[in-house]
């Protein structure tokens, strides 16, 4: 995934952006297996601020495609104001690290099992004052000695007509290679025409006007020598709505197989090969809140009905639930939201027990329903045979191979990195138009509404999203009411049997929404 422009998803992406910039996981409602913090804010902050090499399991699923920003910006003011000396609470979930050479304000906030679930950069200030810059510049790009702020560093990245690695840290590099910048910045400007300049917006925020439209910049954080630690940008927002039909047609350009459509008040008016059942990833999880939701109203469940975490249950992340103890008490609001939001592994396998297969099968239109701990452990090289069984054999044969898997051991979660394209034949194969047909069944769930994806929540009125992702698959869908009250349904799916250009695909679906806003 880039680390420039970030996605979120789920089963390996949470589709929410990330980093130094504002995440909020759920609202968990009150249950017995919340416990207290495992860490104080203040001990996460200190042990985030002094160390080598940032962990995943510090933050909840929705950072884990920004560490590398998250590791880049307090590396960047270690850098530029030397070692951290102490955290102070100024209340109100706000905190400032002293270094010794300035300050940084963030606001942040951990969950039960002591996870970072926002950390919003709200500030930062040197000791003393900066020197007095040189003299201008004669050109209209700033001077490697004016590069001293991160409006001018922003200046100078979209003002060049080539990139130079010089302008980004050494530990940024590490996590992007000097080949991707240009691309990246290609994808993310792509349509808006020609840079104009750089506005500074509240909280750390910045604004790239560009004579087509604008591009956020929700955290752009610099070292002393003017070099990119952290840089984190938003969808690009075009002056003029593209055309639909142009929009729908760029996934058609896209690497792989794509398949889209898009519903708008119950009527199709955009498609690409919209009936063809593709891999989707964790966007099956539509097809379970769905089920869950339909007995729900004939009286079997309810919100705040309690059920326990079974060992069955554990799965790979992504989610936390799978370091919580066998039968801890967790209500259906709890799973569902985490299961949506957080595309929370376990809490999905929890509710798929619940609500049974079968319901989620014909939803999906599936005769075989793995959990998601049944795909990791099909997955499992040490488990081939099972595998092999599971893809030669009829519905029935299948779940007779999914109760073995079952007991099957899971691999270790090194086995997917890099976005490795694992047993590919293994997934959920739904259309997007059952996609958007489940999705318009629970739209109005608050859940729905904790994780916007790709979307803008300020160009809507409402925005419901639910993505998935693994090694070759990428599903983003959404659902919108539009400010003049129109109920748009955009689901979008990818397949490849190398890892998706996120990136690429991520801006075809950022001007898809445009062009129905």
């Amino acid at each position: 995934m880039s680390k420039l422009l970030l996605l979120s998803a789920l089963l390996g992406l949470t589709l929410s952006p990330a980093a130094l910039a504002q995440t909020t996981a759920p609202a968990m409602p009150n249950t017995a297996a919340q416990t207290t913090p495992a860490l104080t804010p203040q001990a996460a902050l200190t042990r985030l601020a002094t160390a080598t090499r940032v962990d995943a399991s510090w933050f909840v699923p929705a950072f884990a495609t920004a560490l590398p920003q998250v590791t880049g910006g307090f590396q960047g003011f270690t850098s530029q104001f030397g070692a951290l000396q102490g955290v102070d609470d100024l209340g109100g979930n706000q905190y400032r690290l002293r270094y010794a050479g300035g300050t940084v304000t963030v606001e942040t906030q951990l969950n039960a099992a002591g996870q970072f679930t926002g950390l919003f950069l709200k500030g930062q200030q040197a000791a003393q004052s900066a020197p007095s810059p040189p003299a201008p510049s004669t050109s209209s790009m700033p001077s490697a000695a004016n590069v001293t702020t991160p409006q001018a560093a922003l200046t100078r990245l979209f003002s060049a007509t080539t990139l130079s690695p010089d302008w980004f840290s050494a530990d940024f590099l590490k996590q992007v290679p000097p080949a991707q910048l240009s691309p990246i910045l290609a994808a993310a400007s792509s349509g808006l025409g020609t840079f104009q300049s750089v506005e500074v917006g509240p909280q750390g925020t910045f604004t790239a006007r560009f004579a087509q439209g604008t591009l956020p910049v929700k955290l752009a954080s610099v070292d002393a020598q003017g070099r990119f630690t952290g840089l984190l940008l938003g969808a690009g927002v075009p002056t003029q709505k593209p055309n639909l039909a142009e929009a729908v047609a760029a996934f058609g350009k896209l690497a792989g197989t794509s398949s889209v459509v898009v519903v708008e008040n119950g009527k199709v008016t955009g498609s690409l090969s919209p009936q063809s059942k593709l891999a989707v990833g964790s966007a099956f999880k539509l097809g379970i809140l769905a089920e869950l939701l339909a007995q729900m109203k004939t009286g079997q469940h309810q919100w705040s009905e309690i059920t326990t975490l079974q060992a069955g249950d554990k799965a790979l992340p992504s989610g936390f639930l799978q370091t919580w103890p066998d039968s801890a008490p967790l209500t259906l609001q709890t799973l569902a939201t985490l299961m949506i939001s957080q595309s929370d592994n376990t809490a999905t396998n929890v509710l798929l027990r619940l609500v049974g297969r079968d319901g989620v099968g014909q939803r999906l239109g599936l005769g075989a329903v793995p959990s998601t701990r049944d795909l990791f452990a099909l997955k499992n090289p040490a488990n081939k045979a099972l595998l092999d069984a599971y893809l030669k054999g009829n519905d029935t044969q299948k779940r007779t191979v999914l109760e073995q898997a079952a007991a099957a051991p899971l691999p270790p979660v090194g086995l997917f990195a890099g976005d490795a394209v694992v047993s590919p034949q293994l997934e959920w194969f739904v259309p997007v138009t059952t996609l958007c047909g489940l999705m318009n069944e629970v739209a109005a769930l608050p859940l729905m509404q904790v994780n916007p994806g790709v979307a803008d929540p300020s160009l809507f009125k409402t925005v419901s999203f639910k993505g998935g992702s693994e090694g070759g698959v990428l599903n983003l869908t959404t659902q919108v009411t539009t400010n003049d009250g129109r109920t748009v349904c955009l689901s979008a799916t990818s397949n490849d049997s190398r890892a998706i250009d996120q990136t690429q695909f991520a801006g075809a679906y950022s001007r898809l929404l445009q062009a129905v806003r």
